[in-house]
């Protein structure tokens, strides 16, 4: 029969134009059917979606119908960028917290006389056009004094007379260029200086350290972010890892960066944490991050950082817990000035030097904002006897 069918159709015209007709309609149905899966699969997917959101929104209008708007870490750091600026022209505000901790050089001072390491200075210059390399090791740090991110930070390594390569980058700059570029960069202010370049264990010394950045709020951590550099300055080509105080992950969806679980914690994670919560007890503002790095000479500081950059998108139940850590702080620090601690940014016990140039102004008798204070630090930054740890509505309270 299969034959004598393929002779009559080939025998008469229209039945094998009505043979093709009918297999395009197949395949235009299954093709249709794939369409109408791949669709269901889709709606189920934006189901979920829908359903989570409305979720979210319930919990939301419960707060607000209880006139309780949910805490936000974000939301309270954006508030703190806007209204930062202001404050440099209140009125008796020169020694503020918030506008002491901006320099590199002094963090480096109220850090080591709490006994924290810091990297060695090797030399610091008043201008860009004063800066002089001669003499200074094979591989260093030549940073400004102020600047956000990786601006005006520039590890080098000396690779011929007056010739340094750019570590982590490529790049090859001489002493003039290398002027040229902190001149031109805006968010770059001196004094500038040069320090030792630290290495990492598990590295080897020509990587870049990870970068260990600890969200602590008056005494208390609500993460840690260790993020591993491939390439200098470049935000792009980094790798993020999100833990809690103990280490723990804290998962792959905490934000939308690229999460490398396979960061390793730094070999004095412990001590970290210690070290940050102390130099956050001492700084007396409700949040601070403390930039650290874990060396072969164990962990040093890098900078203190009031707002960080970025757009920090958090999951929202860690953003929303975030932002009662904040809340919370804010409260304990103004329970412990109440109970005497001095509202400024308070020096620890061991006389540091003072790193900057001669002339400049925390030199002055007079030195405004620049001014050193100091307090019994047991009392007002040690874990166990500071306010950071009383409980709310204890005997203390």
């Amino acid at each position: 029969m299969g034959e004598l069918r393929r002779r009559l159709v080939a025998a008469i015209p229209p039945l094998a134009w009505r043979d093709e007709l009918l297999a395009g309609r197949e395949q235009q149905v299954r093709e249709l059917r794939r369409r109408v899966a791949d669709r269901d699969r889709q709606i189920e997917t934006h189901r979920e979606e829908i359903a989570r959101h409305r979720a979210e929104l319930a919990t939301y209008r419960g707060d607000l119908r209880s006139d309780l708007l949910p805490p936000s870490f974000r939301r309270t750091l954006m508030a703190t960028r806007r209204t930062a600026p202001a404050i440099w022209g209140m009125h008796g505000a020169a020694q503020h917290p918030f506008i002491q901790v901006p320099y590199k050089l002094r963090n480096y001072r109220l850090a080591a006389s709490h006994g924290v390491p810091v990297p060695s200075v090797l030399g610091v210059w008043k201008r860009a056009g004063t800066i002089d390399l001669d003499g200074l090791p094979e591989r260093f740090v030549l940073k400004s004094d102020r600047g956000a991110g990786s601006h005006g930070v520039l590890p080098l390594q000396r690779i011929g007379p007056d010739r340094y390569r750019l570590v982590g980058d490529g790049r090859e700059l001489e002493t003039g260029g290398i002027r040229a570029h902190l001149d031109s960069t805006p968010t770059a202010r001196g004094p500038y200086f040069a320090e030792e370049m630290l290495e990492q264990p598990d590295l080897g010394p020509d990587l870049l350290p990870d970068d260990v950045k600890v969200y602590a709020f008056y005494g208390r951590v609500g993460h840690v972010l260790l993020r591993r550099p491939t390439e200098h300055g470049n935000l792009a080509t980094m790798a993020y890892r999100f833990v809690d105080d103990r280490g723990a992950d804290l998962g792959d969806d905490i934000t939308a960066q690229r999460i490398d679980p396979g960061i390793p914690l730094p070999a004095n994670f412990a001590r970290i944490i210690e070290l940050a919560e102390h130099l956050s007890r001492a700084v007396a503002l409700p949040f601070i991050r403390v930039d650290l790095y874990d060396t072969t000479a164990g962990p040093v500081l890098g900078e203190l950082t009031r707002t960080p950059g970025g757009p920090q998108l958090y999951r929202a139940d860690h953003d929303r817990w975030l932002g009662e850590l904040w809340n919370e702080a804010r409260l304990r620090l103004d329970v412990d000035i109440q109970a005497g601690r001095p509202p400024f940014t308070l020096h620890g016990s061991l006389d540091v030097p003072n790193p900057y140039p001669a002339g400049h102004a925390s030199w002055k008798p007079d030195a405004g904002h620049w001014t050193v204070h100091r307090a019994p630090c047991e009392r007002w930054c040690d874990t166990s006897t500071s306010g950071a740890d009383r409980a709310p509505g204890g005997d203390e309270m």
